[in-house]
C-alpha cells in the first residue's frame, strides 16, 4: 500500500508543476500513475484468487458461490469507478444512474445465493 501511496502522492506533485506550464503534461502524469496504481493493483489480483481457493479447500464451499462473490465484488469496483469518474467529470445524473445499474447488477448476479438460503430456511422450517 505504502508503493500506491506514493506513486499517487509524486503523481500530485508532478502533476501540479507540470501543469502550470502546460495542462496536457499534467494530465499525462496524471494517467501514468493510474495505470502505474492499476497494474500493480491487478498484478495483486494473484494472491486474492489463491486465497480464495484455500478458503474453498478449507471451509468446502462450492465454487459457484466463490464465482458469484468474486462477480459481485467486481461489478461493485467496476461501479464506484465509473461513478467516480462521472462525479470528477461533473456528471452527478449519469454517476447516480450506474450507480443504479450497479445495484441492480449485483442483486441480479446474487439470486442464486438468494434462492438457495431461501430454499435452505424452507428446509430447516419444515
Amino acid at each position: 500500500m505504502v508503493k500506491v501511496v506514493m506513486i499517487g502522492v509524486a503523481a500530485i506533485f508532478l502533476s501540479l508543476i507540470a501543469g502550470n506550464s502546460k495542462r496536457e503534461y499534467g494530465f499525462a502524469i496524471a494517467m501514468c500513475a493510474v495505470a502505474a496504481i492499476a497494474v500493480y493493483g491487478l498484478s495483486r489480483v494473484s494472491l486474492i484468487i489463491g486465497q480464495i481457493q484455500a478458503f474453498e479447500k478449507a471451509i468446502g464451499l462450492e465454487h459457484e458461490y466463490i464465482a458469484i462473490l468474486l462477480k459481485m465484488v467486481g461489478i461493485a469496483y467496476l461501479t464506484q469507478l465509473a461513478v467516480s469518474l462521472c462525479r470528477d467529470a461533473g456528471q452527478g445524473a449519469i454517476a447516480g444512474q450506474i450507480g443504479f445499474a450497479g445495484k441492480i447488477s449485483m442483486l441480479i448476479v446474487g439470486l442464486p445465493v438468494i434462492s438457495s438460503l431461501v430454499k435452505t430456511i424452507g428446509e430447516l422450517l419444515s
